[in-house]
């Protein structure tokens, strides 16, 4: 597999978003046209608009032949619903590869279930190659690729297993860097967003095990994720050789949900999540404001970059932070008519100040 050619698949994805969103200019031209005549403001010649018309439709019908772009509403229906029948079925195909290898592994001699453990991820990244050349939608390929990542999970797993090697935090990392490498080499978001969830949760580890903790419950202990995610926030800025487009974006909400998401639980229950370097009462005040702070500003951060992922991750996390410290405050001090009235107020009040601020976008 030469560099060249993981460059192009690399962003094969870049140039079919291009090809798509001109796609989508030209059908906006079109309604508009037809807006714009038949409101009488602007009437093209017969000329004018043949040209126009002869040069969109060559450009589409290049366009479909190179990209596969969706050209109507519904080829764009029907390429969601690729999308999630390519979800469900790589996630049952790799169960399926899971189960299959339980059923017959006891019948496998050692050196036979170690080359069929390493022979599956090899075989499935085959596939991967073979389903990229052929297709430009990449959703078959999407598919393999989420085997060859659950068949390498369980060769970690089962190979540890054959020479009683203890588990480590290693076997994360291994994982994290496998998909990765696959994401980049074939511009697969899905396995970015995984393979960037599971690097976080490595670095986790570490500091679990730095803290003197098992490893295996360092989920219960999220405070490292919040500088984590940040880290993994300020590195969507920096441009990497052959990214795809929407690489950004998802180094962007996964560092976003990274760095909000443990501050739910450790604003609520700072004795059970934190590791409590600072006062009980201490952390409680630390994270309310938190809450509150962090994503008012990912909010404004997000608006002002034009980072929707960012924009939308903070506000819903604002959302729910707030009626889970309603919850937290004014539950037991309340009756639960008066407390529901105030969050039917509280979303009112939250209405009206989003469509304030929208006010004021549009006005800028």
């Amino acid at each position: 597999m030469t560099s060249t050619g993981v460059g192009e698949r690399a962003g094969k994805g870049l140039a079919r978003q291009e090809a798509q969103r001109r796609v989508d200019q030209v059908v906006a031209f079109k309604r508009e046209l037809t807006e714009l005549e038949r409101e009488g403001v602007l009437a093209l010649g017969f000329e004018e608009r043949n040209r126009i018309e002869r040069y969109h439709a060559e450009l589409l019908a290049q366009l479909a032949r190179q990209f596969d772009v969706d050209r109507s509403e519904g080829q764009r229906q029907m390429s969601l619903g690729m999308r999630i029948a390519s979800l469900l079925g790589a996630v049952t195909l790799s169960a399926g590869v899971v189960l299959f290898f339980y059923r017959v592994w006891g019948l496998l001699a050692t050196p036979a279930q170690v080359a069929v453990l390493v022979s599956m991820p090899l075989l499935a990244l085959a596939g991967v190659e073979v389903a990229a050349r052929r297709e430009k939608t990449l959703y078959v390929a999407a598919i393999t690729a989420m085997v060859a990542s659950a068949a390498f999970a369980l060769d970690l797993s089962v190979m540890g297993a054959i020479f009683n090697i203890v588990p480590t935090p290693t076997g994360i990392a291994a994982w994290s860097a496998f998909a990765l490498a696959v994401a980049y080499a074939w511009g697969l978001r899905l396995l970015l967003a995984a393979g960037l969830a599971a690097g976080m949760g490595y670095l986790l580890s570490l500091s679990a095990v730095a803290a003197g903790v098992d490893w295996t419950s360092a989920i219960g202990r999220p405070e490292p994720l919040i500088p984590v995610g940040l880290l993994v926030l300020a590195a969507s800025l920096t441009r990497l050789p052959g990214r795809s487009e929407g690489f950004p974006a998802i180094w962007r909400l996964v560092g976003s949900v990274g760095t909000l998401l443990p501050i739910l639980f450790l604003s609520t229950w700072p004795e059970v999540f934190s590791y409590r370097l600072l006062p009980v009462g201490v952390l409680h005040v630390v994270y309310d404001a938190a809450g509150f702070l962090l994503p008012v500003a990912a909010i404004w951060l997000g608006i002002r970059r034009r980072w929707p992922e960012v924009t939308n991750a903070s506000v819903a996390f604002l959302v729910l932070f707030v009626y889970a410290k309603c919850f937290d405050w004014w539950w037991s001090l309340m009756p639960r008519y008066l407390f529901f009235l105030l969050l039917g107020g509280l979303s009112v009040g939250t209405l009206v100040v989003l469509g304030r601020l929208r006010l004021k976008l549009r006005q800028v």
